[in-house]
Formats: C-alpha cells, sequence, structure tokens
C-alpha cells in the first residue's frame, strides 16, 4: 500500500510539474500585464496584417526582409503599477516617456477589456482591446487625422527581432545624410552608437532632431525606430560599405523619404541663427490670450522691467515639448535669477475651447511654471504676429529680450537631448542668460 501511495504521489507530482510548464503567467491581472510588452504600429496600409491585426501570431517575429518592406514599426513600453494606479512607459534607447494618463475599461459593445493610453502633450493616444496579453487597436492623431493600426504583445523584450547576425561593420559616428521626398532634399546629420548588434541614434538639422531611436544592425542591415506618442518615426537602411549607407525613412502614416549617407565625423550643423533674425532696432510688443482667455501683455507688471525669453512653440512640435521640458529644468535649478519666460503656441486648430484644452493640458502634464499665450495658426501667416523677427523659419525659435524688450538675440530650432549638440546648446543658453542678466 504505501509503495502504491508513494507512486500515486510522483505521478501526482509529475502531472502537477507539465501542467505548469503549459502556464504562461503565475497570476492574473484585473488590468494589463505588467512588465515589458512589444508594441507594432502598421505604417504599410497595403500591408493585409495592417487591416486585420487580430489574425497575426502571438509569436510572429519581423524578419529583417519584412520590416524593411512592409513598414511595421516596432516599440517597447513598460507597464508597472503604484499602488492602484498603472502606469505606461515607452522606452527609446536610453529614453523614457511616460503617458500622462492610462484608463481601463470594459467595451459594452464587445465585451471585451480596453485600454486607452493618452499623450496628453500630444493630443494623441492609444485605443485598444486587450485578451490573452494581445492588444489590437490603433493609435490615433486627431490633429493629422491619423489611425495607424496597432498591435501590442505582453512579455516581449525585443525591438525588431531576436536575431544576431555578425554586423557587417561598426556604423558609429557622424554622417552626412541627404532626405529626398517628392523631388525635394534636406540635409542632416546622422549620430549613431553601435555595440555589437544594438544600435541608438538620431537624425540632426539646423532646426531640430529626431529624437531617441533604437534598433539594430543585422549583418548590413539598420534598423531603427522611436515612439514616444507624439511622433513614429521608421528607418531602414543598407550598409553599402562602411562609408556609405542608403535606406528608407518612414514617419508616421504619410510620410516617406530615401536617405543616403556618406561617413563625415567631422560632420557639422549649419548656424541656426542665420535662420531668423532681429528686426533691426526691433522692440517686441504683443498681446496674446492665456488658456483662460485672459489678455497678456509684456507691459504687465509681471514682466515689465524684466529681461525675457520668448518662445515660439506649438504642442504639435516634439522638439518643442524638448526644448520646454528644459526651460522648466533651467528654471528650477536657477530661481535666483530675475528671467521671466513666455511660450507663443501657434496651433492647428481654430477653436477657441479646443486649443485652450490643449494650452491647459500641455501646461499641466509638463508643469510648466511659465504661461502659454495662444498666438494664432501655425501657418503662413504666422510670422505676421512677430513683426519683430524676420519670420517663423522652425519650431520652436527662442527670442532674447532686454528689460526694455528689445530683441538681443535670436535662436531658431533646438537640439534636444538624443544629440551631440544638446550639451553645447546647454552652455551656450546659460551663457546668453548671463549676458542678458547684464543689460
Amino acid at each position: 500500500m504505501t509503495k502504491i501511495k508513494h507512486l500515486l504521489g510522483i505521478l501526482a507530482l509529475y502531472f502537477i510539474i507539465n501542467l505548469s510548464s503549459c502556464i504562461t503567467t503565475s497570476q492574473n491581472y484585473d488590468e494589463l500585464m505588467p512588465g515589458v510588452w512589444r508594441g507594432e504600429l502598421y505604417l504599410d496600409e497595403n500591408n493585409p496584417l495592417a487591416r486585420n491585426i487580430s489574425k497575426v501570431g502571438n509569436d510572429q517575429d519581423i524578419t529583417i526582409s519584412k520590416a524593411f518592406t512592409d513598414g511595421v514599426l516596432p516599440f517597447n513600453f513598460l507597464v508597472s503599477y503604484m499602488g492602484d494606479s498603472m502606469v505606461v512607459d515607452f522606452m527609446n534607447g536610453s529614453d523614457t516617456v511616460r503617458a500622462e494618463e492610462t484608463f481601463y475599461g470594459r467595451s459594452r459593445k464587445t465585451g471585451r477589456d480596453t485600454v486607452r493610453i493618452n499623450f496628453v502633450a500630444f493630443d494623441t493616444y492609444i485605443f485598444a482591446e486587450v485578451e490573452d496579453g494581445i492588444m489590437t487597436g490603433a493609435w490615433y492623431n486627431p490633429r493629422k487625422k491619423w489611425r495607424i493600426p496597432f498591435r501590442g504583445l505582453a512579455g516581449k523584450d525585443y525591438r525588431f527581432t531576436l536575431l544576431k547576425d555578425k554586423p557587417a561593420g561598426d556604423i558609429s559616428g557622424k554622417w552626412k545624410v541627404t532626405f529626398e521626398s517628392n523631388g525635394e532634399t534636406e540635409n542632416l546629420i546622422g549620430q549613431f552608437a553601435q555595440k555589437l548588434n544594438h544600435l541608438t541614434g538620431t537624425f540632426a538639422s539646423p532646426t531640430g532632431d529626431y529624437g531617441f531611436m533604437e534598433g539594430t544592425v543585422q549583418s548590413d542591415r539598420i534598423l531603427l525606430s522611436g515612439f514616444n506618442g507624439g511622433t513614429a518615426y521608421l528607418v531602414t537602411g543598407k550598409i553599402k560599405d562602411m562609408d556609405h549607407i542608403e535606406g528608407l525613412f518612414y514617419s508616421g502614416l504619410t510620410g516617406r523619404a530615401t536617405w543616403t549617407a556618406i561617413r563625415q565625423d567631422s560632420a557639422q550643423l549649419p548656424d541656426a541663427g542665420l535662420l531668423t533674425r532681429a528686426v533691426p532696432g526691433a522692440v517686441a510688443n504683443f498681446k496674446f490670450p492665456d488658456e483662460t482667455g485672459k489678455l497678456i501683455s509684456l507691459d504687465d507688471p509681471e514682466f515689465s522691467g524684466k529681461p525675457k525669453i520668448i518662445t515660439i512653440m506649438g504642442t504639435w512640435c516634439h522638439n518643442c515639448k524638448d526644448e520646454a521640458r528644459f526651460l522648466k529644468e533651467y528654471l528650477t535649478n536657477h530661481q535666483n535669477q530675475d528671467i521671466k519666460v513666455i511660450a507663443l503656441a501657434f496651433e492647428a486648430y481654430r477653436d477657441t475651447n479646443k486649443v485652450r484644452t490643449l494650452l491647459k493640458n500641455y501646461r499641466k502634464s509638463l508643469q510648466l511654471p511659465y504661461p502659454i499665450l495662444w498666438a494664432g495658426m501655425a501657418d503662413k501667416e504666422a510670422s505676421s504676429k512677430v513683426p519683430f523677427i524676420s519670420g517663423i523659419k522652425a519650431y520652436p525659435t527662442m527670442i532674447f529680450l532686454d528689460r526694455n524688450n528689445k530683441v538681443v538675440k535670436v535662436s531658431a530650432g533646438f537640439s534636444g537631448p538624443a544629440t551631440l549638440e544638446y550639451a553645447v546648446f546647454k552652455k551656450e543658453f546659460s551663457q546668453d542668460v548671463v549676458n542678458l542678466l547684464k543689460l
């Protein structure tokens, strides 16, 4: 009898072990499964998977050829919990961006669990149904009227591929890059850092940069992607030799360009100060409403007689968001400096209530300590609203005013933290402020 009980115990243990090997999670979650997820945006509408992503296999791996031809943009995000609150962080290289709002519920129409992830500062969102560790839905950009199919896979911590094909070489460094689209060209600098198969980088221009991107080098193929809720970039390339690269660039649903690159470690960006200048002898003067409708002027007691920085921006502009974070950090760390900052927002909407809500949410989500005024539409008429400079050629554009509101300096564009130029900019900015305070 003892032998029989012992045998039954072994069989029971064997059954339990084999049963547990079929379980993918050890805990049921009422909301999203915590941990790293892999997201996919289907930028190519011709890809049949974009029309029925729910039927894509859970373990499907994006091969090198598929990523190159089908325009599937992969990214990673982390789901975690702070008490009862769920937070979602989007990861691109060393950069992490937290979605300002996340809501979990159940669809009355389908009876399935749903999640909505709001990128408040960009006025965009992801909405998806959730079932068995898979999200299926879309990323919505109301301003551009985009609906890009989206899928999320729980527990997938890779970005493009699990492959580790030996790279053709190391592309780390600077590259002189030319983008070509619809007969027009744009000159940029590619800045890449490679460690074995892992690749990070960005493209920098005189007026801004493309933010943090992350990807891989597989044999002679380059793959990079970046998604922060406001922008969606996919870069594919082929290493022709260690001094030449060519490839394709995807920006959201409609932006497409070919690109070629030549290695040039000495490459420098043109002086952005040549783009926009102060009108000779110009004195700034304006009156625009803030998010509450209150008219704000440089003659108001809060600003009168003080040196000021005016930043021309838009809530739709990701470089403007990087600049706003920098300005917030600078003001926080230099509270002893009697300098004021005012943002002039040029938006994509004419509806007053819509714009006021955008400005309110933008300022709140970034916790900005300075006012944002609605200056008008981001169109060809925008320059007429700031006649004290030669025109708006880039968003953002920073204008330094002395205590009498005379324009001292104009700086167009912004090289953000993803670029090598960011450290140089911070030093120059600090010196510009010191000089301004002396006037």
